[in-house]
Order: C-alpha cells, then structure tokens, then sequence
C-alpha cells in the first residue's frame, strides 16, 4: 500500500439510486470506514479498542484487508436484520479483494479497498 494515499474503501452501487434499509446503512457504514479506519486499525493494534479478535487482526492483517473484514462484519448484521427480512432476501460474502452484497439474488453492492 502506498503510504502516501489515504485508504478508502470504494464501492460499486448497482442499485441505480434506490437505496432500502440495507444499502443505505451500508453505505454510511462505509463512510465511517473511510473517515475513522486508520484511526480504527492503530487503535485496534494497541488494544485500546475492539475486542481481542480485533485487534489480533488488525497486527497481523494488511490494512486493506481488516477493513473489508470490518465492513464484512457491518454487511453481515445488516442483510441478516429483522428489516432486512421485511424487504427481501440478502446475502453477503467475500472474496479477497471485495465483499459483496446480494438482494433477491442480485448483486446491489461490491466493496473494495
């Protein structure tokens, strides 16, 4: 990773602007990443936050890669909500450059670092 550039997560929205519980909060959870995941990895790293599987992961994972593993985490809660199940079927998964969000079969969202 160039150390110089910023790292962000980036999206590919296929829902053409029509954005539901889900993508929306995903959306926002993804902004979150992108304005407190360095802060969020260091402090991950010295253990003054998250949990102990956190912050193993975040010393031994590239950057890039804990935070599609955050956003993964993000992804999973919100495709598995109660709200979810009131406007569709959701999956998510990943792969190990993106992770990517289904609705009824579709792909609506891919992120990647």
């Amino acid at each position: 990773m160039d150390t110089t550039e910023k790292l962000q997560i980036k999206v590919q929205d296929e829902t053409k602007g029509k954005h539901n519980y889900v993508t929306r909060n995903l959306l926002d959870c993804m902004k979150f990443w992108n304005r407190e995941g360095e802060k969020a990895i260091e402090k991950n790293k010295s253990g003054e936050w998250g949990s102990k599987e956190t912050n193993q992961m975040a010393k031994e994972m590239q950057p890039d890669d804990f935070l599609l593993e955050m956003i993964l985490g993000d992804c999973r809660t919100f495709c598995k909500s109660d709200k979810a199940d009131e406007i569709g079927e959701f999956e998510c998964g990943r792969t190990r450059s993106h992770v990517w969000v289904h609705q009824n079969g579709e792909r609506v969202l891919m992120f990647h670092a």
